[in-house]
């Protein structure tokens, strides 16, 4: 068995080395090409951003009637506070006139506090578009053998561009 298979050993060799030798030709090469111009790609879009948005309002009271009443109480509870201040200031009737003009100013006082509205903050996101450039890559001019070739590259190729060259055979 050892000659057998010793002898188709001896046998496929020469096949093995013809089929070799053409499976070693190489069909392509890395060649140079000179760069002529090298020409940056803009491209306009639109860019989408989103922001927060917050506007400020007065918080007003939707019911009129609320807000009379309220402000009735706060003027009557206003002009007592204001009456009692004003009672401890001057005598006879000087003290008199301070209860009256502290009845006033309270009672003032009182029926504008409801007017001190506060403001409220709405917020909510909303989307602004703006245009920008952005840098796509390069329009390249390279001359082989002879040739002038164009192509787009995403790096700047420098002075010269590597190129493979495949070689075919045509029947």
């Amino acid at each position: 068995m050892n000659k057998f298979f010793l002898t188709a050993v001896l046998v496929s060799l020469p096949l093995l080395a013809s089929a070799s030798r053409y499976n070693n030709i190489n069909h392509s090469s890395v060649n140079y090409g000179r760069v002529i111009a090298a020409e940056p790609i803009y491209q306009n879009i639109t860019v989408p951003e989103e922001r927060q948005v917050c506007d400020r309002r007065r918080n007003y009271s939707d019911n009129h009637n609320r807000r009379n009443n309220q402000n009735t109480g706060k003027a009557i509870l206003g002009g007592i506070i204001g009456g009692a201040i004003g009672n401890r200031f001057g005598k006879g009737r000087g003290r008199d006139a301070s209860t009256a003009l502290g009845v006033l100013i309270g009672a003032g006082i009182g029926a504008n506090s409801n007017n001190r509205h506060h403001p409220t903050q709405n917020c909510y996101v909303e989307t602004f578009y703006h245009n920008e450039e952005r840098f796509m890559g390069y329009d390249v001019t390279y001359e082989f053998q002879g040739d002038l070739y164009q192509t787009q590259m995403q790096q700047h190729p420098g002075d010269r561009v590597r190129l493979r060259v495949n070689v075919d055979v045509i029947d």
